[in-house]
């Protein structure tokens, strides 16, 4: 099997659309790219890459309607999403985390973030990557992660998007270690000034709500990344 990784580009500026494409050139990626979203969807389809990078303003369709089609897309189990966009709110980043994306880059960008990131979703999703509805990095059936709910041993859990969105970061960070600075950056925004003990008082919540599955959460939140 050929270790070189297939990405698609969708993006509708096409300055930005080189930009991603520059930052992304590599003898291990093949890329490929798509103005619109319908573009993209028809690509994705036929040509099965690995990683999709995405905006989610599109004239055509929303973005999110597109990741939404491909994560539910039977033929697409192995797809990591990274949205790379200019609609940069709170409420942006729960909507895309709650339509399948995997990580989510606020415009403007510096390139070699955006492939570090790009590489992360990679190595996260494949190979074995579980299909839309499986549990993200967790021993099956302990927490499954679904596009608008949260499972655990078929219960349905009432988190607030706010936990959600929390969850969904330790989940993708499973075996990792993850910072309250860092958790604060990926949820709240880069610019949040938001108390660390806010992020200790969301995730006792979600571990009180997830109960014994709690102990199977991969990465926890620490003050530095040094910290055990």
């Amino acid at each position: 099997m050929s270790s070189i990784r297939r990405i698609l580009v969708a993006d509708g500026d096409p300055d930005c659309r080189g930009r991603i494409l520059d930052a992304l050139a590599s003898p291990a990626y093949e890329l490929l790219a798509a103005a619109d979203a319908h573009g993209a969807l028809a690509l994705a389809r036929q040509e099965k890459p690995d990683l999709l990078v995405c905006e989610l303003a599109f004239p055509d369709m929303s973005g999110l309607a597109l990741c939404r089609l491909l994560r539910e897309d039977a033929a697409q189990p192995g797809l990591g999403i990274l949205a790379v966009t200019a609609l940069a709110t709170e409420m942006d980043r729960v909507l895309a985390f709650e339509c399948g994306v995997d990580d989510f880059l606020a415009k403007p960008f510096f390139a070699r973030e955006l492939a570090s990131r790009a590489g992360a979703v990679l190595r996260r999703a494949l190979p074995g990557r579980p299909a839309s509805g499986g549990a993200a990095g967790l021993p099956q059936p302990a927490v499954a992660l679904h596009p608008n709910s949260v499972i655990v041993a078929g219960r349905r859990l009432d988190l607030t998007p706010r936990e959600y969105q929390i969850l969904a970061v330790l989940m993708r960070e499973h075996g990792r270690v993850v910072t309250r600075g860092q958790l604060i950056g990926l949820v709240w925004g880069a610019d949040s000034e938001q108390d660390e003990r806010v992020v200790d008082a969301h995730v006792k919540a979600i571990r009180r709500k997830l109960g014994e599955a709690g102990a199977s959460l991969g990465a926890t939140p620490t003050r530095r990344a040094t910290e055990p």
